[in-house]
């Protein structure tokens, strides 16, 4: 235990040294130095991503190779391909909620909207009955009219 307190007091020192030796500096100077490694830590970054993304492209290039020899799917085929399935599952289970979402949401106002058009319907067919009449009814005046005529 006793070991344990001496790292504490020494890394404060270092920390209470490290502070002084910082007071030092103008503030537009540290500002720049925390900029600059900033920057460095991104580019690190994305030096890693890049190493990562040709890692994993070598590894899908050697699987390809290996399947070409007959060796069979390697683990880390089998693994991608596991990999894309789940993804590819996620998304048929997403699109399934959202469209058992999208009925239960829509299902009231298709069967409103169903109602709707059926009353209209129903109107317009009323509507066509009568215009049929008055059609009717006109060209019977009209026959009359022109016996009328015809008489004269």
């Amino acid at each position: 235990m006793g070991s344990s307190s001496k790292p504490d007091s020494s890394s404060k020192n270092k920390g209470g040294a490290l502070e002084e030796r910082l007071a030092k500096f103008p503030n537009e100077k540290l500002v720049q130095e925390v900029i600059s490694v900033w920057d460095e830590v991104v580019r690190m970054e994305q030096d890693l991503v890049n190493s990562r993304q040709r890692a994993r492209a070598l590894e899908l290039e050697l699987a390809a190779v290996d399947l070409e020899h007959g060796d069979g799917p390697t683990i880390t085929d089998l693994e991608e391909q596991l990999r894309v399935m789940k993804m590819r599952c996620g998304q048929l289970e997403a699109k399934l909620e959202n469209e058992k979402i999208r009925r239960l949401d829509g299902g009231g106002d298709s069967e409103n909207r169903l109602a709707e058009l059926q009353e209209e319907n129903a109107r317009l067919l009323k509507v066509e009955e009568e215009q049929m009449i008055l059609i009717l009814d006109m060209e019977s005046q009209i026959d009359r009219l022109l016996d009328s005529i015809k008489k004269m």
